[in-house]
């Protein structure tokens, strides 16, 4: 039933944000994040624990979600500029066998990890209502925002606004 309310909750935003760039941004600096432990598409254990003293943006985005489509070429863009300061996990809420995905991932040329959710225990602990969902985890792994709804990642004035410390190294 949750897959169920995530799916028309995640259309009704779609339809929403189709043409709203920023999405809706809820600064959350204190909450400590959710430790998880994910495979990848490859089959590999992802701990969030391993990223700790570096930036993390979780990124749940699911292969049937149009606003998500819009924004993975920004967000690979975004990848490829600035892996060096920024870890970058995708979330699939996807319900697709791991093949399916894979080649989902494959012809989209998404160049960071993909974990898979496929219960949605990650998205319940981090509150996802609507997809795409990110959220920006500090340093000190703490959560600095959320986001709901497509961003464009390479956008300067976005970059500015909202990515400023992990984007100049500070914490």
């Amino acid at each position: 039933m949750k897959r169920k309310k995530l799916f028309l909750i995640s259309v009704l935003a779609s339809i929403c944000l189709i043409s709203f760039p920023g999405g809706y941004l809820s600064l959350a600096a204190a909450d400590n994040s959710q430790p998880f432990r994910l495979h990848d598409v490859y089959g590999h254990v992802i701990e969030l624990s391993t990223f700790k003293g570096k930036w993390v943006l979780l990124n749940f985005w699911a292969t049937w979600c149009g606003p998500c489509l819009k924004e993975i070429p920004s967000l690979e863009k975004f990848e490829s500029r600035e892996a060096s300061r920024v870890v970058i996990l995708g979330i699939s809420e996807s319900l697709d066998g791991k093949k399916k995905l894979l080649k989902f991932i494959l012809e989209h040329k998404m160049n960071y990890p993909v974990l898979i959710d496929g219960l949605g225990r990650v998205a319940d602990a981090y509150k996802v209502h609507g997809l795409p969902y990110s959220v920006l985890i500090d340093p000190q792994g703490r959560i600095f925002w959320t986001i709901e709804g497509a961003v464009n990642w390479t956008d300067p004035a976005f970059q500015s606004k909202y990515l400023a410390g992990p984007l100049k190294g500070q914490s």
